[in-house]
């Protein structure tokens, strides 16, 4: 069975703890973030915590999503899941690397796990296309705060 994997990479001219700091300042997502607003920020971003959230796409009224950090190393990697393994599960991470020229580069990725992961396997190409506007909505955001 092919994976059903999305990964987006992405340059930001900014430190990884700058890049860090947005990432997991939930409660502003809704501010920049295309697709993705939280309803709730947890008081730390650590594992365990709930992520209540809201995903808009398109002409869609939106859906409810509910969101557990399953792992956070500041200020390196944050990976939350969303979903069931009896149905679909989304395991959503993102790695921050440090550049020499003291950017970052930011791996942005989902692995989709679960009976109806096949599903998505023919629209990998687009969500690697909104991962990417994710990507550099995030990079403007880091950016906008840093400059």
């Amino acid at each position: 069975m092919e994976a059903a994997v999305v990964t987006a990479v992405t340059r930001i001219s900014a430190p990884v703890e700058d890049v860090w700091r947005v990432l997991v300042a939930f409660d502003e997502y809704g501010q920049w973030h295309p697709v993705l607003s939280f309803e709730a920020k947890p008081e730390q971003a650590v594992v365990g915590a709930e992520l209540p959230a809201h995903v808009t796409r398109g002409d869609t009224a939106g859906q409810d999503v509910a969101l557990r950090i399953v792992e956070a190393r500041a200020p390196r990697r944050l990976v939350w899941e969303g979903g069931s393994l009896d149905t679909l599960l989304g395991r959503h991470s993102f790695v921050l690397t440090p550049q020499p020229d003291g950017g970052t580069e930011l791996t942005d990725s989902e692995e989709f796990l679960g009976p109806a992961a096949a599903e998505l396997v023919p629209t990998l190409d687009l969500l690697k296309e909104e991962y990417a506007r994710n990507g550099a909505a995030l990079r403007a955001r880091v950016t906008g705060l840093s400059g």
